[in-house]
């Protein structure tokens, strides 16, 4: 009898430590400060400057939850969101018991950002939009657009459009998010952005679009300052940047020498998509080949799991 109950006691206690599969929902609070963003707000930067928002609106990719001890699932979503409406973003069903972290890129990533958008279905977040938020062919997708009026008279235009791979960096909000009932896990984040515009003067009216300049600072802010979890805990870790590396000659007849501080693992992706070719890189200088000549994109993801990436042209 003892046995038997002993027993019981093992089942019961080993199917009760196995994580169960929730559904998560993530949330996103849009503010410019501590007031909700609207086109009527007025907002004022670090640098002291006026500026009324008239549009934000940017992508989220490769969405990740960190749980249980540092198990870590990506969902499939991509996500384009407007600051200017409700946003619920259902992520999928994951199965996790203690959520640690939300970690997430903004922007496209490479293997997606070049691909033609009229594949996609119209109401697929990739496929064109009005306001477009595809730069083009090459370049790839704005990730994102944040567009309104600046000065003591809010007569200043001011645009950031902010693009590229090399822009592409992820981001951790420390969260444990909120179980509605016993399998719906709801994470909220807030969403400040005023902060997009940390360190810029806007009254001057700059028009930045592009990979550098303005464009390019506007993406630093969002992975820096902007977002934090509604437990209070800001944005940290900012992978992309812990990855040092070279390639050259770039452009080359196909024959590239790639410099890098960490071991790990390479793909270069051609601009349908597709992995044309992989493999292991060591900490220092490796050779990679590739034809046909063409635009490519090489991904490296280093021992760590950090990555990034940058373009290869070959004539």
């Amino acid at each position: 009898m003892k046995k038997l109950l002993l027993l019981s006691l093992f089942v019961l206690t080993a199917f009760g430590m196995q994580a169960q599969s929730k559904y998560v929902m993530l949330d996103i609070n849009h503010l410019i400060g501590t007031d909700t963003c609207t086109s009527s707000v007025v907002g004022t930067n670090n640098l002291g400057n006026q500026f009324k928002i008239n549009r934000i609106q940017y992508y989220m990719d490769e969405i990740i939850l960190v749980h249980d001890n540092g198990t870590a699932d990506t969902s499939n979503v991509v996500a384009l969101v407007d600051g200017f409406t409700t946003t619920r973003i259902m992520l999928g069903s994951f199965t996790l018991d203690s959520l640690e972290s939300l970690r997430f890129a903004v922007g496209v990533n490479a293997a997606k950002n070049h691909l033609d958008p009229t594949t996609y279905n119209p109401q697929h977040p990739l496929a064109p939009k009005s306001p477009s938020m595809h730069w083009g062919w090459s370049a790839g997708y704005r990730f994102i657009a944040a567009e309104g009026v600046a000065g003591s008279s809010l007569t200043q235009v001011f645009e950031f459009h902010g693009l590229g791979d090399g822009n592409y960096a992820h981001l951790t909000i420390p969260t444990q998010g909120t179980l509605i009932g016993s399998d719906t896990l709801l994470i909220t984040i807030n969403a400040d952005y005023g902060q997009i515009f940390k360190g810029m003067n806007l009254a001057a009216g700059p028009i930045s679009h592009g990979e550098t300049g303005g464009a390019a600072q506007s993406l630093h802010n969002m992975n820096n300052y902007v977002f934090s979890s509604s437990e209070g805990n800001a944005a940290m870790d900012i992978t992309d940047n812990t990855v040092e590396f070279s390639v050259y000659p770039n452009p080359s007849n196909g024959n590239f020498k790639v410099r890098t501080n960490q071991k790990g693992q390479y793909q270069v992706i051609d601009m349908l998509g597709r992995t044309v070719d992989a493999g292991s890189l060591k900490a220092g200088v490796n050779t990679v080949n590739v034809r046909p000549e063409g635009l490519y994109v090489l991904r490296i993801q280093a021992s760590n799991g950090h990555v990034k990436t940058t373009k290869l042209h070959i004539r």
